[in-house]
């Protein structure tokens, strides 16, 4: 079946590949069901003597930054951008602080679980943090 992604919807990820509004995404499954008004079904495509073809999403190849930097592809760049430098306790406390649309997550670096329940705002990261500085120097 295809659907048109609704504008004003967010994107959609579908096995990897990422959909802005008004794409086309071609899947066996309901997703006018499973995300009630994000997409709606694309008739007019289906009546097309008979061919059903879906529209790829207009999106740039990732930019490869060499051996030493693969930001690009790497599943924690979906958390944003890493601002870990910002927050001196995070090196401290050997975690990870990315931050995307000024939401802030907190990953440990050793098993890159996200330690945060809810996303941080700003001024809410550098008091996350810190009770974790003070968890390790009571262990001692």
């Amino acid at each position: 079946m295809i659907f048109r992604l609704k504008k004003r919807c967010g994107d959609h990820y579908e096995n990897g590949v990422r959909y802005r509004a008004g794409a086309k995404v071609e899947s066996s499954y309901d997703l006018c069901s499973m995300y009630p008004n994000k997409f709606e079904r694309d008739f007019p495509a289906e009546q097309k003597a008979g061919v059903v073809t879906a529209t790829k999403p207009n999106i740039p190849p990732p930019i490869d930054k060499g051996e030493d930097e693969k930001t690009v592809s790497s599943p924690l760049s979906d958390y944003g951008e890493d601002v870990t430098t910002e927050f001196p306790t995070a090196e401290q406390i050997e975690v990870k602080v990315f931050e995307k649309s000024n939401w802030f997550t907190v990953i440990d670096e050793v098993d890159n679980s996200v330690l945060n329940e809810k996303k941080l705002r700003r001024k809410e990261v550098e008091p996350f943090l810190i009770q974790y500085l003070e968890d390790d120097a009571g262990k001692d």
